[in-house]
């Protein structure tokens, strides 16, 4: 697992770039250093490494993402992901409560929102009768990521939206003054007026909601010309 990890470091240090490194972690205020790969970069890099290295079994993969989102550079914990995202067919119900850890560690809206689309919005597809359960836990939590996840999770379910869950994790934090929370309540929002417009508009009408998630979520409805 060590010569995986080093590996992995031989093979993006070549590419690395102090001109788009800097940028790139006063975009994220900081937070964390970067080797310098940009987005659609690091999807063509990622592809090759998987493609030129074995990648380990599921349980030797939960080690080394850890190993991965324990090095300093931003880059190794978007590669961590993607390598728990390639073991979908190996997840089991109790891998919830390793997903969560991962959330939770160097956490920002980054790889926060890419383990809710990759990893978490999967898994309760695979596992729904964990997703009331969880989701509910998460929603409750104090911990701000948590609460994001919960409401952004089924950004890509469509007309499969639990609404009833969506409802109740948005209104549980709508008074939240967090950022991200009142973010994350406007892009769900926003992102099923692309299903169902009407039901948005109606649920905004409804029911208080930050001026901020407000603004974000009637961001498709208003540019399509479809607020009367």
């Amino acid at each position: 697992m060590i010569d995986y990890v080093k590996k992995a470091q031989q093979f993006f240090e070549k590419y690395r770039n102090m001109d788009a490194a800097v940028p790139m972690a006063k975009y994220m205020k900081s937070q964390f250093s970067f080797i310098g790969i940009s987005s659609a970069k690091r999807v063509d890099l990622f592809k090759v490494f998987f493609n030129t290295f074995p990648i380990p079994d599921w349980d030797n993969t939960k080690i080394l993402a850890k190993e991965f989102f324990n090095l300093p550079e931003r880059e190794y914990h978007y590669f961590a992901i993607q390598l728990l995202a390639k073991h979908k067919k190996h997840w089991s119900p109790t891998d919830i409560i390793y997903f969560e850890s991962i959330i939770l560690t160097n956490s920002w809206w980054d790889t926060v929102d890419l383990i809710s689309s990759r990893i978490v919005s999967q898994f309760f597809k695979k596992y729904p009768n964990l997703t009331q359960a969880m989701t509910d836990a998460w929603c409750e939590s104090k911990n701000i990521w948590l609460k994001r996840v919960s409401i952004i999770f089924q950004l890509n379910y469509k007309n499969k939206t639990d609404l009833d869950l969506l409802t109740r994790h948005i209104m549980h934090n709508a008074n939240h003054n967090d950022f991200f929370v009142q973010k994350a309540i406007g892009w769900a929002l926003r992102e099923y007026s692309k299903t169902d417009y009407k039901w948005v508009l109606n649920f905004i009408i409804q029911n208080n909601i930050k001026p901020l998630s407000k603004r974000e979520a009637i961001k498709w409805i208003d540019y399509k010309g479809l607020i009367e």
